[in-house]
């Protein structure tokens, strides 16, 4: 590899202790934050950048992020009127035009890093405030020796001992290696989206050259990301489709049957998508389907319909759920809805008694039973099918790729696939996030479920809340309160489950039944509380978000959500969905106090709309796509750059990678499919 004039003979692999101002102690704080090598180095992206580039004077700042050069004429340490706790440190800074105040809460370090008569360049938002103009939270540097004049300045992640300052000059001195990094988008996309080689955007994300070079920079890194991953995800979706599975054709005798036998009618949207299933089950290849529907939509009875065909047809079906009161509820209802069917179904979870377990797996393997509904149970060592062909995931992104991998495994082949989520996913998310699947949307509500009145409340509200929860109790019904954490150490947090619990079962619901679950009881802990709910024995559960997936209580009419504004708006729905499971008015209150209008008016979206698909989009467009990722499907990493919500860029990708997915270029492009391939570890079921 032929080296680029003046990197000092450093290559890609060349360790960071090389580097000029890398002494023992710098490089150990190099390799706990992961910078090991040049390659390394180059690819530790700024989190965000500070515009120096547009200095004004004092007298022609306007509301809103300006930087200026000025020099401190004083500076001081005080506390705050309000709260003594809180430490403000306020400066006055001037030039030639004017002054101006700046302050910082809660920072007197600021007081050693700023002196009085010293020029600083400082970038902050200037507001109105308190009848005056003032910029809070400002950043700074020390005009002395600074570079920062004109520039676009990258702020990088930072730690304890690794500043800044310190990364920009290490990355300046490797930066000229950037143009001998492997390009993995073929010229002809890079052509045709017009998009900057990888070099060259490598090189303006550390060191930009306007503003309008950085933009071009990032659009190439995202277009590159999504290729990727949507790539992977039509690539898995093209193997599929090459695999030989049990045709199961369609018995319209044995459904229009079942049918009739329901207590209710199915809507529109049961019957589309029951359909679209049936037609991927009579195929020849595997089905790998996303079922999505709003929390209540009817989903359980689209895959009942589906298991029966293909119990019908000769073949085992397979449901997994992630917990053991999950996996009860389901198959109370799949034996209540096929109780005229003979069709046996059994349960198998860990806490079954052994001689249970034994003589469960027995009948599965040599092929007594037809429907087997379990949590990770399903996918020991010791549970193996004689002809296993339906794959049922309930909530799948609660189940690692590895987990799916292994049940499917067990079939000695592809095995058709459903999965089914009550999380509303924006099609643009659902497009990178499920690409691999074919998806069904069920948008309807099933006909005589009551809207839950919503309502967004404040602390002065409480003693009337607390007096209406205590008249649903007294009538019957069952209340869940939840809170966004666990103890009142967990950041932010005013409203803590176990605090909580405490408050209530010895204060105005002394005389109430108070339940506590969270994540960090034990797993038979948690099950043995929630069972207690389930059946009746609790009044109140305080709890965190675990009772999010699923369960269903029909005396649960009654939900409390504290300190909502910490939830995302599919978070919110889908607690919300825990209650209004029966026949009586179901109520839920969005507890917040104190926050400022655009987290307000997020929770009020709550209030106004039960369309968990709109909200989805809301929470995408407010809250960005990074947030969401993460509890939807742990396997899409590496997105520091692209926004889901941008639908036209996502179109403009998946269009590239079906082009790009052809023979000639496996050949062609090895090391751009090796990407892929890497992706399609994470992402794909198989």
């Amino acid at each position: 590899m032929s080296l680029v004039a003046g990197t000092k003979n450093f290559q890609l692999h060349t360790p960071l202790s090389r580097l000029k101002g890398v002494g023992e102690i710098t490089a150990r704080h190099l390799r706990a934050a992961g910078l090991n090598t040049v390659r390394d180095l180059l690819m530790y992206f700024p989190r965000r950048y500070d515009d120096f580039s547009q200095l004004k004077p004092i007298n022609q700042l306007r509301p809103g992020l300006v930087s200026l050069r000025a020099r401190v004429d004083l500076v001081k340490v005080r506390s705050s009127f309000k709260r003594r706790s809180m430490v403000i440190t306020e400066a006055i800074v001037s030039d030639q035009t004017g002054s101006v105040k700046l302050t910082w809460f809660n920072s007197p370090w600021i007081l050693e890093q700023i002196k009085e008569g010293d020029e600083y360049f400082f970038l902050g938002e200037l507001k109105y405030a308190a009848n005056s103009f003032g910029i809070t939270q400002p950043n700074f540097e020390r005009v002395e020796k600074s570079k920062l004049a004109g520039q676009i300045v990258p702020i990088y992640p930072e730690t304890q001992h690794l500043h800044s300052r310190l990364l920009r000059d290490l990355v300046d001195q490797v930066l000229s290696l950037s143009e001998i990094l492997p390009d993995l988008l073929p010229a002809n996309i890079r052509e045709q989206y017009e998009l900057v080689d990888y070099g060259t955007a490598i090189k303006q994300l550390h060191q930009p050259s306007s503003a309008k070079t950085l933009q071009a920079a990032q659009q190439r890194m995202a277009f590159e990301e999504l290729f990727m991953h949507i790539a992977a995800s039509l690539a898995i979706k093209q193997a599929i489709a090459t695999e030989k599975a049990h045709k199961i054709v369609f018995d319209e005798a044995v459904i229009v049957s079942f049918v009739s036998s329901l207590p209710f009618q199915l809507t529109d949207g049961q019957r589309v998508a029951a359909w679209q299933i049936f037609s991927d089950l009579a195929e020849g290849h595997p089905m790998n389907r996303l079922l999505e529907g709003d929390v209540g939509s009817g989903k359980t009875v689209v895959a009942i319909m589906a298991a029966l065909l293909v119990v019908r047809a000769g073949y085992q079906v397979a449901i997994m759920v992630p917990t053991d009161i999950l996996a009860r509820q389901h198959v109370a209802t799949f034996r209540s809805l096929l109780k005229d069917q003979s069709i046996s179904c059994e349960l198998l979870v860990s806490k079954l008694p052994v001689a249970r377990k034994r003589d469960v797996r027995e009948r599965l393997a040599d092929g007594q039973l037809d429907i087997v509904i379990g949590t990770q149970a399903l996918i020991t060592k010791d549970t193996s099918f004689a002809q296993l062909g339906l794959v049922v995931v309930d909530e799948q992104h609660r189940f690692g790729v590895m987990q799916r991998l292994n049940l499917k495994d067990k079939a000695g082949h592809l095995p058709h696939v459903l999965t089914m989520t009550a999380t509303p996913i924006p099609r643009s998310l659902a497009l990178v996030i499920y690409g691999d699947l074919d998806i069904s949307i069920l948008p309807i509500l099933p006909q005589g479920r009551k809207p839950i009145t919503t309502k967004v409340a404040f602390d002065d509200d409480r003693t009337q809340i607390y007096t209406q929860l205590d008249s649903l109790i007294e009538a019957g019904s069952q209340i869940y309160v939840v809170c966004p954490a666990i103890d009142l150490t967990d950041e932010g947090s005013t409203m803590a489950a176990t605090a909580e619990h405490a408050r209530l079962s010895k204060g105005i619901f002394a005389n109430r039944r108070v339940g506590l679950v969270h994540g960090r009881l034990k797993t038979d802990e948690k099950t043995a509380v929630m069972e207690q709910f389930v059946a009746g024995d609790l009044d109140i559960l305080v709890a965190t978000t675990v009772i999010e997936v699923g369960v269903h209580v029909e005396r649960a009419n009654a939900i409390v959500i504290e300190q909502a504004h910490r939830f995302g708006l599919a978070s919110l729905h889908q607690l919300r969905g825990r209650v209004g499971r029966g026949q009586v008015q179901a109520f839920c209150y969005l507890m917040t106090n104190k926050i400022d209008e655009a987290q307000l008016a997020r929770v009020r979206a709550v209030e106004r709309t039960t369309d968990g698909f709109r909200l989805a989009q809301i929470d995408l467009e407010t809250r960005g796509s990074g947030q969401r990722v993460g509890t939807m499907q742990s396997g899409l990493t590496g997105l520091q750059f692209a926004q889901l919500e941008d639908s036209k860029l996502i179109a403009e990708v998946r269009e590239a990678a079906k082009a790009f997915l052809i023979p000639e270029n496996i050949v062609q492009y090895p090391h751009t499919i090796e990407r892929i391939n890497t992706f399609k570890t994470v992402t794909s079921l198989d």
